[in-house]
């Protein structure tokens, strides 16, 4: 099931109505109806989309297919009027149980002929401008559409339009066409299909210029615009590439791994091109907009509520990095950042630092961090170099160490559970997260900027080498296929059997931060068993079609990249 299906599907708008009627915790209800449709229509992170965006608390929006009411709440909380419109009975009955706030008015007619005479800041479209061609007649249904929107727009207001990207790479990965359930569709332009249109990046400016719209900006969420927890742009989209991140999806093949090949992609500049999803902001007039100074977002909102917290990338001359708390649940959490910076770690500095109570920021450091000049060392494939630099961080992160047994205090069987006997090195504050990308060497010293898991008490230093290594074993295909944990572990003749408890505590930390992390289950489909579930001479038929089509041409460059990789 998909999620048009899904909303077509009479059974499944009862059970999520029953649910969000009885239901006194909805993650226990995620964990027993654990598929995408029921994530997707019921998860607080489907709000990661707008958490970040600075609407202005006196505003109003109109929100044009509220679905099963996953942002209406949100919006109701951020702004003083909300007016939702659903053209579905049943989803209206959904909303109406879902979301109570006084300032929500529910108008339930087609996306076509709005009742209201208002004019609004803020229009948001999230999964339903692709189907204008199913409900707006006019022979360019997209270009019409958002003209006609634009007659609720006040004079400075907005429209957000949250959509998947035509030739967005996971397709070309392994992942279905969500809106027809098939592969390859959106590729190909969607040949046969009349009731839906996505739309590549230059499409999309096409239809926003056309429309009369001459302000915009494009912002690229990852995984994609349905659960993200990266919001990038065009100033950072190629600087700071996904690798590592969830994306959820109730069945895949996998014809390769699309975050090396991303990176590729984006040492190239032309990520932007594929990101998985586009969400747009159109502007009614060419005023200057809060965020136009955003560069970057990530989104930890899938932790414990205690640890929830936004990272910006912001400024114009000088950028900065701003934490700020998702809600006042975190602001400890913060506040021990901050107060972490009052200690070195090893050989490892701070950086200057300002908490106003709420936001924790520092400035941004613009130089290559240490994980880049570990990539180029190994790109270079120069193992001499590789190893000189992870040396470094080694003897840095064990400088003025001490040797003990006994590290497991209750403090940390709190949040690591398991004890140990082995004896290992500590200091007594850790700075959990020394990650590469972490790391900068500025005036000859290494310092970190993050300090998200500070703690002040002791914790292996082997254990923290151990989970650094693993981190990039895991999220950088590079790293990963250039050096095994183990041979790293030997070369600093550090015991390979201490990885299984290292591995435990890895474990139980990611309970201690995740404790409300319910992830869909994803079935894989192996790729030779791909034959099977489409029809191979369709298939045949459409990539033949698709030589002499506008995508072809567009997605030049990514078949450029793919041949130059597989000649490697």
């Amino acid at each position: 099931m998909n999620c048009k299906s899904a909303y077509n599907d009479d059974e499944f708008k009862d059970n999520v109505l029953n649910i969000i009627n009885e239901a006194d915790d909805l993650y226990q209800e995620l964990r027993d109806n654990n598929v995408y449709d029921y994530h997707y229509c019921l998860s607080y992170l489907r709000e990661n989309l707008f958490l970040w965006y600075p609407f202005k608390s006196e505003g109003s929006l109109l929100e044009i297919g509220a679905g099963c009411g996953q942002l209406t709440n949100l919006f109701c909380d951020r702004l003083d009027k909300v007016v939702s419109v659903e053209n579905d009975k049943k989803l209206v009955e959904i909303i109406k149980k879902r979301c109570t706030a006084d300032n929500l008015t529910l108008l339930e007619n087609d996306f076509s002929q709005i009742k209201s005479d208002e004019k609004f800041d803020y229009i948001v479209l999230c999964d339903i401008f692709e189907y204008a061609k199913n409900f707006f007649d006019s022979a360019t249904p997209y270009i019409d559409y958002l003209s006609y929107l634009r007659g609720f727009l006040k004079d400075d207001g907005v429209i957000l339009i949250a959509i998947s990207n035509r030739i967005g790479l996971k397709y070309f990965a392994g992942f279905r066409e969500e809106h027809v359930d098939s592969y390859f569709t959106g590729i190909d332009d969607f040949p046969d299909v009349d009731f839906v249109q996505t739309f590549s990046r230059s499409e999309f400016e096409d239809l926003i210029q056309l429309s009369g719209f001459t302000n915009y900006k494009f912002f690229y969420p990852f995984p994609d615009h349905r659960f993200p927890n990266v919001i990038n742009t065009d100033e950072f989209v190629n600087k700071i590439p996904y690798s590592r991140l969830p994306v959820y999806v109730d069945r895949r093949a996998q014809f390769f791994r699309e975050n090396k090949l991303n990176q590729t992609l984006a040492s190239d500049n032309i990520s932007q091109y594929f990101s998985n999803s586009f969400l747009v902001e159109i502007r009614n007039d060419d005023s200057k907009r809060k965020t136009d100074d955003l560069k970057f977002l990530k989104l930890s909102s899938n932790r414990d509520r205690k640890f929830r917290t936004i990272t910006s990338i912001h400024g114009d001359d000088e950028l900065n990095v701003t934490k700020s708390p998702i809600s006042k649940d975190s602001i400890g959490h913060l506040r021990n950042m901050h107060e972490a910076t009052q200690y070195d770690f090893g050989k490892i500095k701070f950086l200057d630092n300002t908490f106003d109570g709420e936001n924790f920021t520092y400035p941004f450091i613009v130089i290559d961090n240490l994980e880049q000049y570990i990539i180029d060392a190994i790109t270079s494939n120069d193992r001499d170099e590789f190893y000189r630099l992870l040396e470094y961080f080694f003897d840095a992160l064990f400088h003025n160490s001490y040797i003990t047994k006994n590290y497991a205090t209750e403090e940390f069987v709190n949040v690591f559970r398991k004890r140990s006997k082995i004896a290992f090195h500590c200091h007594d504050i850790t700075n959990l997260d020394v990650i590469f990308s972490n790391l900068f060497i500025l005036d000859d010293e290494l310092v970190t900027i993050d300090y998200e898991w500070f703690f002040k008490f002791p914790i292996p230093l082997e254990y923290i080498f151990y989970r650094v290594i693993r981190h990039h074993n895991v999220t950088n295909p590079l790293f990963r296929d250039f050096a095994s944990i183990e041979e790293i572990f030997e070369h600093f003749d550090l015991d390979v059997e201490n990885m299984k408890l290292f591995r435990r505590w890895e474990l139980n930390f990611a309970k201690y931060v995740y404790t409300d992390l319910i992830r869909p289950k994803v079935d894989k489909v192996p790729e030779e068993s791909v034959d099977k579930l489409d029809d191979v001479e369709m298939m045949g038929k459409q990539l033949e079609c698709m030589k002499t089509s506008k995508s072809w041409k567009i997605t030049k460059p990514l078949r450029k990249v793919i041949s130059t990789i597989k000649r490697r």
